[in-house]
């Protein structure tokens, strides 16, 4: 079983994005209480590069008081936001919001020379990276996957077929510290729950 934990609410707004609010903490705590309550224990816990990915999973362990060392792997990084907006500003009028037009740009695939990750090439980092995991993993065991909303909703997309329509449909509804699961078997991967949220009261329920 892999269980995709996207990161915790971060510093919108702030100087520097990449990282966790105080929000995005208590987020990730409330997370890891809940899953050592539910008496998950992690064979293998990873984590993308960016520092909010991390200081999720420090939170989260913190609670849970895993003892399981924590695997940096860059494969599991959210797509270059900044990237994506930057080439969009290029075509798009100075007072646009570019980050609300510049995604659907990238992921429409008919710009793809203009991006240092185009698309297509951030959906097969995740598919090998969700391919190699589930095949390293024993019988029985359990990882978890500190990432974010991009990654998160490939994976489903991917796993239900749905492709890129369906991937910009869920990466808007990504919850801070919501759980998907994948639980891996004879057939493959399967996805039995996206976006789980159930350790949040409703107050502290974020999407950015």
């Amino acid at each position: 079983m892999i269980l995709f934990v996207r990161h915790g609410k971060a510093s919108l707004g702030a100087a520097d994005y990449d990282v966790l609010s105080d929000t995005g903490e208590f987020q990730s705590e409330l997370l890891g209480t809940e899953l050592s309550r539910r008496g998950v224990s992690p064979a293998r816990i990873l984590t993308g590069r960016l520092n909010r990915q991390q200081q999720t999973a420090r939170c989260t362990l913190r609670a849970s008081r895993w003892s399981t060392s924590v695997e940096v792997d860059e494969a599991w990084n959210e797509f270059d936001h900044e990237d994506v907006a930057a080439a969009h500003r290029e075509v798009d009028t100075p007072d646009a919001e570019p980050l609300d037009r510049a995604i659907p740009r990238w992921s429409s695939g008919l710009h793809d020379h203009e991006y240092t990750e185009p698309f297509p090439a951030f959906t097969k980092r995740v598919d090998d990276a969700l391919r190699t995991l589930a095949a390293e993993l024993g019988s029985g065991e359990t990882a978890v996957v500190f990432t974010s909303a991009g990654v998160i909703g490939w994976v489903a997309a991917s796993l239900l077929g749905g492709g890129e329509p369906q991937w910009s449909a869920l990466n808007r509804v990504a919850v801070n510290s919501g759980v998907t699961k994948v639980v891996v078997g004879g057939r493959g991967c399967t996805l039995v729950t996206f976006n789980e949220h159930s350790h949040l009261p409703a107050q502290l329920v974020t999407y950015r």
